[in-house]
């Protein structure tokens, strides 16, 4: 259990660094390099947050190992630590703009529309990758069924 608690904790802290690294990427290819200003200014605790992030979103995935929870469960837990992660370090570390309400709604509204976004994918990738493997193994059952001339 420890080697799978700790396989999702890697696993959320790459996700959360590839996902910062992406992100900073095209806010310089959008806006230019004072973008990073603020990011470098603060860097450690901007990296710090994006790991966190990371461990938040990525690692709460762990949910879905356990069998004795219902689907619908799992996806509750994963997407209310994932976004509470996710909105108290953007709040912390100055991501999210808080000058006025509609900014915060559209932020919050923006945040869960793209963690959905990305369960989604990763959700119907996963069930794709599920059935190419149940494919295959009843490909290879059937190969065993038949008789050997």
């Amino acid at each position: 259990m420890l080697k799978r608690v700790l396989k999702y904790l890697f696993y959320g802290i790459s996700w959360g660094w590839s996902f910062f690294m992406i992100i900073n990427l095209l806010g310089v290819w959008l806006t230019g390099e004072s973008y990073l200003k603020p990011i470098m200014d603060d860097f450690v605790r901007q990296a710090l947050g994006s790991a966190l992030v990371g461990i938040c979103c990525g690692s709460s995935a762990i949910v879905y190992t356990f069998d004795k929870m219902q689907f619908w469960q799992q996806i509750t837990i994963h997407f209310i630590v994932g976004l509470a992660g996710y909105f108290s370090v953007a709040y912390k570390l100055g991501w999210m703009p808080v000058t006025n309400g509609v900014y915060i709604a559209s932020y919050f509204l923006l945040g869960i529309l793209i963690f959905a976004a990305i369960w989604s994918g990763f959700y119907f990738h996963n069930r794709n990758e599920v059935k190419k493997v149940n494919r295959r193994l009843g490909e290879l059952e059937s190969e065993k069924e038949e008789p050997v001339d």
